[in-house]
């Protein structure tokens, strides 16, 4: 049962689930084009994502929070849809140089990203916006252009390698091969750190 504070805002709109290419065993839906509603049984990381989303949307394009609400033991999360495709349809994987630009597009638009606030640091050692879980899924992609992110309840000020480890492990986890890694770590201009791949994706 929806909340009725956000299914006064919802009201008349069409409602479609998105089960593709997420993990998280949240109900995700799409409202029209305007509304993503969440439904979560863990409610602290759906909160968290609220409360970084708060933060994060002043600094890059990413999905401005509209309601959140705790109800029945289940968070309940509106967020503005953002326009774009996923990384991780097929008009991509299918073109996998085209890919690991993007890939490193997205890195390189979040890490040069400027940020004033001393909120939300994960590492003391770095200066550095990143968003935590740099998957395919995870970044919105319109005319081949990276327009958007979104899942960013992990972002905040630490170490880039955690997004690279992201991006290396979905790079070889959707195409189904190791083939392009030295391409996308070339691009990046970084060398393989295999501690901190190994850390950041066994955490």
């Amino acid at each position: 049962m929806i909340p009725k504070t956000i299914k006064d805002k919802i009201k008349d709109m069409e409602l479609k689930e998105i089960t593709e290419c997420h993990r998280s065993g949240d109900q995700v839906y799409q409202i029209s084009n305007k509304y993503i509603l969440k439904i979560s049984d863990n409610v602290a990381r759906l909160q968290k994502e609220h409360e970084k989303d708060k933060w994060i949307y002043k600094y890059i394009s990413s999905p401005k929070p509209i309601e959140f609400i705790i109800e029945d033991s289940k968070a309940y999360y509106l967020r503005e849809y953002l326009n774009g495709d996923i990384l991780c349809i097929n008009k991509y994987l299918d073109n996998p140089n085209l890919l690991v630009d993007l890939l490193v597009q997205a890195n390189n638009i979040i890490h040069k990203t400027i940020i004033d606030e001393k909120e939300y640091i994960i590492d003391q050692d770095y200066h550095t916006l990143i968003h935590g879980d740099c998957c395919l899924p995870n970044i919105l992609v319109k005319d081949d252009k990276v327009v958007g992110f979104i899942d960013l309840g992990d972002s905040g000020i630490g170490d880039p390698w955690r997004d690279y480890a992201w991006s290396i492990w979905s790079l070889e986890y959707n195409l189904k091969t190791n083939k392009y890694t030295n391409l996308l770590l070339e691009k990046l201009n970084i060398k393989f750190d295999k501690e901190k791949f190994d850390r950041y994706i066994n955490e």
